[in-house]
């Protein structure tokens, strides 16, 4: 609870220190990701969602460490590795979340088919799930989903953010796996939250934002002039984007919070391990 509301009211202080550096890095990742996507002929734009949105929330996470006392100038190199190894590692677990419960729904519906279950088997799986998966059943395959995903996720905040810090000039290097699975339930009940609804922001920012962009861009080149300008719509723009980075800012003061706050714990059993060898 007291991590839940902390990371409350951190949020804020951190989506006030992201408003810049979000824009500096959507527009320095874009022009970056389409010159790779020229040269590789469009495959990289298979990583550049998951390696931008890692360097994103490791920027995130070092802003809450800001505010929270830890003022190293971060190492730029450091969070770019960090972010491609990170977000590679969220590609893998983004597919883990969606394979899985494929392959339960396959199984259930080869056993209520009477099929028996072989490799050939699977091919045709398609077929009968079309007949045999109901909305229920549909809907309960996207929620497993949903949780495993933001399971692993959280399994990784701590080591996120000790990556974070670590990438700070002066700081001790940190594991790809410390403090795995740390402060589980909180994060979890945070992040099912946010990228919850980070989802239905994300899809209105589409629509209300990049998609009007695109128009307008367009509406300019064909006839060579200014578009009218709607201010209403341009303000339900910034609403929503507003909120999108709120909701990422609430993950990543979480994420700084329980990393100190599991250091913190850590340096308890230590002094109490010392403690205790020397009254023996």
């Amino acid at each position: 609870m007291e991590l839940l509301v902390k990371s409350f009211f951190l949020s804020f202080g951190v989506f006030g220190r992201m408003i810049l550096p979000m824009i500096a890095i959507s527009a320095v990742s874009g022009i970056v990701w389409g010159m790779l996507s020229a040269v590789t002929g469009g495959y990289a734009s298979i990583l550049s969602g998951p390696i931008t949105a890692a360097f994103t929330s490791l920027f995130g996470i070092r802003a809450a460490l800001s505010l929270m006392g830890d003022h190293r100038r971060p190492g730029y190199q450091i969070l770019t590795l960090y972010s491609i190894l990170f977000g590679i590692f969220f590609i893998i677990a983004k597919n883990v979340a969606i394979v899985i419960p494929d392959f339960v729904t396959a199984i259930y519906t080869h056993w209520k088919y009477g099929e028996a279950i072989s490799l050939t088997s699977f091919v045709n799986t398609d077929k009968l799930l079309m007949s045999a998966i109901g909305y229920q059943e549909l809907t309960l395959q996207a929620v497993v989903s949903f949780a495993i995903y933001v399971a692993i996720c959280v399994i990784m905040v701590v080591p996120l953010a000790s990556v974070a810090r670590s990438a700070g000039r002066g700081a001790k290097s940190a594991g790809f796996f410390d403090g795995a699975g740390r402060s589980f339930i909180p994060l979890f009940c945070i992040f099912s939250v946010s990228i919850f609804f980070q989802f239905f922001f994300g899809l209105l920012s589409v629509l209300m934002v990049s998609l009007p962009i695109a128009l307008a861009l367009l509406s300019m080149l064909i006839t060579q002039s200014l578009p009218d300008l709607d201010h209403i719509r341009i303000l339900q723009g910034l609403a929503v984007s507003g909120g999108l980075l709120w909701l990422q800012s609430w993950t990543w003061a979480a994420a700084a919070l329980a990393l100190v706050k599991n250091e913190k714990i850590t340096e308890q059993q230590h002094s109490a391990a010392a403690t205790q060898e020397v009254t023996a």
